[in-house]
């Protein structure tokens, strides 16, 4: 009777031993999980940041092509009044 009390209270404290270890377990499962939605957020952020600043470089070298082609025309012209 004894030895069976012994074994029951050795079975408890093992559970919740690993009770505790699973609750510990669940709880670094949700910190994980919200620091995986953070870094995606983040992620698509950067990406949407990235699309933005190709877009940008774009639009700078599109100016900037049509400024060189107006100061082109412009240096033409210019060159055409001082052949007069």
């Amino acid at each position: 009777m004894v030895e069976n009390a012994k074994i029951f209270e050795t079975l408890e404290r093992k559970v919740e031993k690993l009770l505790g270890r699973l609750r510990a377990l669940e709880g670094e499962n949700e910190k994980l999980r919200t620091d995986l939605g953070t870094a995606r957020r983040t992620e698509k952020e950067a990406s949407d940041a990235r699309g933005t600043v190709e877009r940008l470089e774009k639009d700078q070298e599109a100016v900037r092509v049509r400024l060189e082609k107006l100061i082109a025309s412009l240096e033409a012209a210019e060159d055409k009044k001082a052949e007069r």
